[in-house]
Formats: C-alpha cells, sequence, structure tokens
C-alpha cells in the first residue's frame, strides 16, 4: 500500500488547483522512456543508470511546464489534471505518473523550479558540490547508486551505499560495495547522515528515510515538488 504522504501531495494538488481554477486543464503525461541524450545529454560517463537502462525518465506537459521522474515502470498516456486526485498509486508506474505530474504543476506555478534533469558535464559537476554540504570524514549512507556522488563522497567520507538494482548489489565501487535493501535500517543506525535519491518517492521507500532519526538529504529532480510539500532538505546543484 502506498504511505499516507501520498495523500498528503494530493490534497496540496487539489488545493493548488481549486486556488487556480485548473481543474478542467488537460495535462500530457508523455511516458515513454526518453532516449539517454534526451534526459541526461552527453555525460563523460556511461555509468549512469538511464544510460545503463536501469531506470527511464518520465516526462509531463502541463502548459508551459515540464516535470520530470526516475522510475523503473511507465505508461503512455494523458490526463485531465483533476484525474490526478484521485489516480491509484499503488504502483510505480502511477506514482512516476503522478510525481512528473505534480512537478509540471507546480513548476508552472513558480512553486518550484529545477523539475528538468541537469545534462552533459553537469552531472560532474553537481557531484563537486557535494563536499560543501556533507562534512568530511562524517558517516553517509547513500540510497541509491549514484556514480558520481559514491565516487565524491567515498574521497572524503566513510560511506555506505545500498540500492534496489540487484545487477549492482554485492558489487564495489570505489571501494564502497553496494549493499541490498534489508541492510538499510542497520546502515540507517550506523550513519550520521542519509543522502537518498528522490526516486525514493516513486518506489515508496521514501518515509523509511523520512521518519529516520538522522538528518536525510534527498537528490535529484524527482523529489523537487514534493519535497515543497513535505517540507524535506534537497540537493539537485544543477537541475533545470
Amino acid at each position: 500500500m502506498p504511505h499516507p504522504i501520498y495523500d498528503t501531495l494530493k490534497k496540496a494538488l487539489e488545493e493548488k488547483i481549486i486556488l487556480h481554477d485548473l481543474a478542467d486543464q488537460p495535462i500530457d503525461i508523455t511516458c515513454k522512456a526518453l532516449s539517454a541524450q534526451q534526459a541526461i545529454g552527453t555525460p563523460d560517463h556511461d555509468d549512469y543508470p538511464i544510460i545503463k537502462g536501469r531506470e527511464v525518465m518520465v516526462e509531463a506537459s502541463f502548459l508551459d511546464a515540464k516535470g520530470q521522474s526516475f522510475t523503473d515502470a511507465f505508461e503512455n498516456r494523458s490526463y485531465r489534471i483533476k484525474d490526478l486526485l484521485s489516480m491509484d498509486l499503488s504502483t510505480n508506474q502511477k506514482r512516476a505518473s503522478f510525481i512528473a505530474s505534480i512537478n509540471a504543476v507546480y513548476r508552472h506555478l513558480l512553486l518550484a523550479d529545477k523539475t528538468i534533469h541537469c545534462r552533459d558535464k553537469e552531472p560532474v559537476l553537481c557531484a563537486k558540490e557535494l563536499s560543501s554540504i556533507i562534512p568530511e570524514g562524517s558517516k553517509v549512507l547513500l540510497v541509491g547508486h549514484q556514480p558520481r556522488f559514491l565516487e565524491t563522497l567515498s574521497s572524503h567520507c566513510q560511506v555506505r551505499a545500498v540500492d534496489l538494482d540487484q545487477d549492482n548489489v554485492g558489487k564495489t565501487f570505489f571501494t564502497v560495495m553496494i549493499e541490498p535493501e534489508d541492510h538499510t535500517q542497520e546502515a540507517i543506525n550506523w550513519c550520521d547522515s542519509i543522502f537518498a535519491t528522490g526516486s525514493t518517492i516513486v518506489n515508496n521507500t521514501i518515509s523509511t528515510f523520512m521518519e529516520a532519526d538522522k538528518p536525510a538529504i534527498f537528490y535529484g529532480v524527482t523529489i523537487t515538488a514534493p519535497a515543497k510539500i513535505l517540507n524535506l532538505t534537497t540537493f539537485c546543484a544543477y537541475g533545470h
């Protein structure tokens, strides 16, 4: 079952729909898997999940705005904005459409920015910013195998990393072995802080990190509008 936070997101969206009289506006959910070049351009590395085919980018267009979300499941269809309020959010597929859509709506209303993924050399530049927000020598739990973030964090922090992708689990990258999901709670107990992918809002695991007794930062464009609603700390240095 989806966590109650999705009801909170729907309620916030409903308030904006009523306030701005948006109920009958069409929202085009383009849920095809964007090509790697469409999603991330031509970065210097080819080990990102979207390039390896592990994830796809869902993009929603609402009037003059676009919102995106990362997911492992997608659909290709259109909704009326009011349809989002009754959407069954029990699958990654539907949650991806919903999250991309709420990102697009909030972008249109100027309530959120950085709803489009960074491109080309920007992922590397983004990772270099981590040293300014994660203290040197601290113990960090990285949730989601983001290669540039792991590379940077492992150079100045103690790092543990968990990931849902079974092809990554058990492998070592930048001296850090990727651990399975069932190690998450023990890793939370170990760490000083959590640095988690915003796509946890799509795969319905975000509550584990929101409710942990450790400071959490959520990274990436997927979490942009939900973070505004849920008052979460985020990191996305080069989103568009």
